[in-house]
């Protein structure tokens, strides 16, 4: 297997030197436990030597807080020497971007496996929980859906965000849902998000204006290869963030940027098929039994995933204020956007369950880690859902932890999560969520002194 990447990998840098001779230098990126990228620039005569040789970042940048500094009391980093770990380029993500004052080649890098160093790597715990998947011959289906905001690249006298201005008529953006004339008056961008998008091989589907002013979304279409999914989310992110730079506008997928506005979700979408590729969720008309323990797995283990959802402070805002469909409570239902867990509509026996609590802020390898072991979990213990709900749900539930502190403390003590991603990785990873936000809150604003003087 590592003969045949490495071989496509050569292939992959023939065509784009060939096709491409006026790219000189391309960009490694690699992803932290925050779900942000982080790497170096180097000359184009570099790749190939990298391709086949590797290449070492320090592995204490896995743990870097959100905004890419060390943590206090974290020891990959301040107690190990700060050592460099092996990294080898993903066959597959060479592309190119323009967004830059060129055109510039980019590649993805990830933790060499085998390594016991690499454990707390991102894409290292969703290959193991889809390892977990292929001991039964199973093979998740996955689909990822982001909401992202588009704002002034100005703040306000205050440092606050403004909404965004219409590009066509000046004015603020109106939070008017599925307007076809929003997406035509942000067509610039949008479609210079999509065109960037193909240039990274990222197939994009429908385009949707959303509840909120400035709000857009753009669907992925469903993937058989779990991992591609969750690196064209990743890349996905940059390019939005990176092609709205270039209108003038600054984009976010933060969870709640304005509290009078919906917050950003991150809808995943997950069937799974056998090693004939049939769906093991269908069962005709209705769903097969399988789903309904999946979904008992996912409500089950839900308490404990909620800090990989929701990551950071600002991820709970989405949860309690202003309006929005963000779930808020133990529940699944079919044809139901109130749910935590929603059956859609089935066309072609295409039975599946849409996840709909996470934030558009979550890292998505350990967002879709953790989903994919709930309901393993769920079907290996054929786990009843109980009733679906029919009506609108409003209310939250009390077993529901809707800060980071009790989330954190509920993901610590679960041993569903610990039997599949690993105690260490369970305990580190709360670990830098409470560093993280320990960091976050080692500041007084303006507001304390208003209160508090």
């Amino acid at each position: 297997m590592k003969q045949i990447s490495s071989s496509q990998l050569n292939r992959e840098i023939i065509d784009l030197i060939q096709n491409h001779p006026e790219i000189d230098d391309f960009e490694v990126l690699a992803i932290d436990l925050s779900g942000h990228f982080y790497g170096k620039r180097y000359p184009i005569a570099s790749l190939k030597s990298f391709a086949s040789e590797g290449l070492a970042f320090p592995r204490s940048a896995i743990v870097v807080n959100t905004l890419g500094e060390p943590l206090e009391g974290i020891y990959y980093g301040e107690g190990d020497g700060d050592p460099d770990a092996q990294f080898s380029l993903i066959p597959g993500t060479l592309s190119v971007n323009d967004w830059g004052n060129k055109p510039r080649a980019q590649i993805m890098a990830t933790a060499s496996s085998g390594k016991e160093a690499t454990f707390f790597e991102p894409r290292n715990l969703l290959k193991k929980v889809l390892q977990a998947y292929q001991t039964k011959g199973w093979h998740p289906t996955v689909a990822f859906e982001l909401e992202f905001f588009l704002f002034s690249r100005k703040r306000d006298d205050q440092g606050l965000i403004q909404i965004v201005r219409n590009p066509k008529t000046g004015r603020p953006d109106s939070p008017t849902l599925l307007s076809n004339t929003r997406i035509s008056d942000f067509e610039r961008v949008i479609d210079n998000i999509i065109e960037a998008c193909n240039q990274q091989n990222i197939e994009t589907g429908a385009v949707s204006a959303e509840m909120g002013a400035g709000q857009f979304e753009i669907n992925f279409n469903h993937h058989s290869d779990v991992m591609r999914a969750a690196d064209e989310t990743c890349l996905f992110k940059r390019t939005v963030i990176e092609t709205a730079k270039k209108h003038g506008m600054m984009a976010t997928f933060m969870a709640k940027p304005l509290l009078d506005q919906p917050g950003n979700g991150m809808h995943m979408h997950i069937s799974v098929l056998d090693d004939k590729g049939e769906n093991i969720f269908n069962a005709g008309n209705k769903p097969q039994q399988r789903l309904l323990h999946a979904i008992g797995g996912l409500l089950d283990t839900m308490p404990a995933a909620m800090s990989f959802w929701a990551p950071n402070i600002n991820s709970y805002r989405r949860y309690s204020g202003g309006s929005s469909c963000s779930p808020v409570s133990l529940s699944w239902g079919h044809e139901n956007r109130t749910v935590a867990f929603r059956i859609p509509l089935a066309k072609d026996g295409a039975w599946r369950v849409e996840n709909r609590v996470p934030g558009a802020d979550a890292n998505p390898y350990l967002a879709m880690a953790v989903s994919l072991a709930g309901m393993l979990h769920g079907m290996n213990h054929r786990l009843d859902p109980g009733k679906p709900c029919d009506g609108s749900v409003e209310n939250g539930d009390e077993y529901l932890p809707l800060s980071l502190s009790s989330a954190l403390a509920i993901s610590m003590g679960s041993e569903v999560l610990i039997d599949i991603l690993g105690r260490d990785f369970i305990e580190l990873y709360c670990q830098h969520r409470k560093a993280d936000k320990v960091a976050f809150e080692q500041f007084i604003n303006a507001r304390e002194y208003d209160w508090y003087l």
